[in-house]
């Protein structure tokens, strides 16, 4: 990684090694002061974090109120969630739904965008592994098909996956280190090709299954990784929380980028937690630890 000054301030330049030569093919500006709280709020441990189609940008970043909203630009817009989330986990948004992983009460919800509940999955408050109940779940992943596949997760060591009407349609993975089984699948992404990643957390690998839960692949590279995100030009963005950084891949799994350190300042981190990338090719991150984001914009020149 270089890191230089310049007059806008701290450029992050990105780039794989090659006989001690740096090529660099990914050039980010962090963004300072953003976003913008108003008086009196606080992040909690910021876990999940996406964007909608106009460019809003949805955290899971409160303990009181669940999700907190934001505009391009940082601005504090309004939160939802309270009295239904009892504590969030990871979001995504998908078309005019946002999705939202519930720990505490072993449940996913699907909102709309102002946070109208639609739907909830799972029985409130209990935990199990039938196809009623989760434990813990951690992220969800909708499929070109509508198929819902959601990582449980922190209790649970398995993926379970919902027809788009909400019937159940089948289940995979226990507790263990083998190929297909889990310790904490803790996020979980498609690609174009319909290919499954599991960010299989306390193994310090990322999965890769077919629709059917069919194991094909896995890779170690990738240090412990919590948060996936897949670009629409299909390349993998990992925040990796125990090595604070954040990887950019392809899909055969190797590394072309990174970039972070553990610490406060712009580009450092404390438990990165998830990570997501719009469709300027803004980066968004949220850390655990740091309770904080951070959006990095591309340097194009």
């Amino acid at each position: 990684i270089l890191i230089a000054i310049s007059n806008s301030g701290l450029v992050l330049a990105l780039g794989a090694t090659n006989q001690n030569k740096l090529d660099v093919v990914y050039k980010y500006e962090p963004v300072a002061n953003w976003p913008q709280l108003p008086k009196g709020l606080v992040f909690d441990n910021v876990t999940g974090i996406h964007t909608d189609a106009a460019g809003k940008v949805y955290a899971a970043a409160s303990k009181e109120n669940g999700i907190f909203v934001f505009d391009a630009n940082g601005k504090y817009l309004t939160a939802w969630g309270k009295g239904i989330i009892k504590n969030k986990h990871g979001i995504r948004i998908y078309g005019d739904s946002a999705w939202v992983t519930d720990l505490d009460n072993h449940q996913v919800h699907e909102f709309t965008l102002d946070g109208k509940l639609i739907r909830s999955f799972g029985t409130k408050g209990e935990y199990g592994t039938d196809e009623t109940h989760f434990k813990r779940p951690s992220d969800i992943a909708i499929a070109s098909n509508g198929d819902i596949y959601i990582s449980d997760g922190y209790g649970n060591s398995r993926v379970v996956c919902f027809a788009p009407d909400g019937t159940f349609k089948k289940t995979w993975g226990i507790k263990g280190s083998k190929p297909g089984q889990f310790d904490k699948p803790h996020n979980i992404v498609i690609d174009a090709k319909g290919l499954i990643y599991v960010a299989d957390r306390s193994n310090y690998r990322i999965q890769i299954f077919a629709p059917d839960g069919k194991f094909l692949n896995q890779w170690k590279n990738v240090g412990k990784p919590f948060g996936l995100y897949i670009s629409p030009d299909q390349k993998m963005y990992v925040a990796d929380g125990e090595g604070n950084r954040i990887l950019i891949m392809n899909l055969k799994g190797e590394i072309l980028a990174q970039f972070g350190q553990s610490g406060d300042g712009p580009g450092q981190f404390d438990v990165v937690h998830s990570i997501y990338v719009d469709e300027k090719g803004n980066i968004y991150t949220s850390e655990a630890g740091g309770k904080r984001i951070q959006k990095f914009v591309p340097v194009r020149k």
